[in-house]
């Protein structure tokens, strides 16, 4: 024990069940989170950071950056625990983004297991997962896959 004792909470490879819907919890996207996404990114287009401008499109105000939406619902993913020290690394990932997201929308995430292998290195295994984000009225804004490198065993947790 001691104070690099790490007690892992994710699902191990076999736990994850093909076809199964798993839902996080929600979480309203604020004008706070924008201004740090573009911030960070250095993406202050006029359709996130204008409202006289964003008002003159056809989204009608201010939308929410597609990339920020994306980091949101994998910090929803990353608070289940789920993948609490069983996730390894991200393989591909795939996102289409079907609807606009604004200031004070809810989202949350559904990660549906579409497919499952065993990898060539003992200990791993790849998961594909779909991906889907809805907002409060229950519209997919976003949807994609996931494919991630999964370990088999608590041997071989990172």
């Amino acid at each position: 024990m001691g104070v690099l004792h790490y007690d892992f909470k994710g699902m191990l490879y076999d736990e994850w069940e093909l076809n199964r819907a798993y839902t996080t919890g929600a979480r309203t996207i604020c004008e706070a989170d924008v201004a740090r996404y573009c911030s960070l990114s250095g993406d202050y287009s006029p359709l996130y950071t204008n409202a006289l401008y964003a008002e003159n499109t056809v989204y009608g105000r201010p939308i929410v950056p597609g990339g920020l939406t994306f980091i949101i619902a994998n910090g929803l993913d990353c608070q289940t625990l789920w993948v609490d020290g069983s996730y390894i690394g991200l393989l591909d990932q795939q996102m289409r983004f079907l609807r606009p997201v604004y200031v004070g929308d809810t989202i949350c995430l559904t990660m549906t297991p579409t497919a499952k292998r065993l990898s060539k290195k003992p200990g791993r295994g790849i998961i594909t997962y779909r991906i889907c984000v809805f907002n409060q009225r229950d519209e997919m804004v976003m949807d994609g896959t996931w494919v991630i490198l999964m370990a088999t065993d608590r041997d071989h947790m990172e």
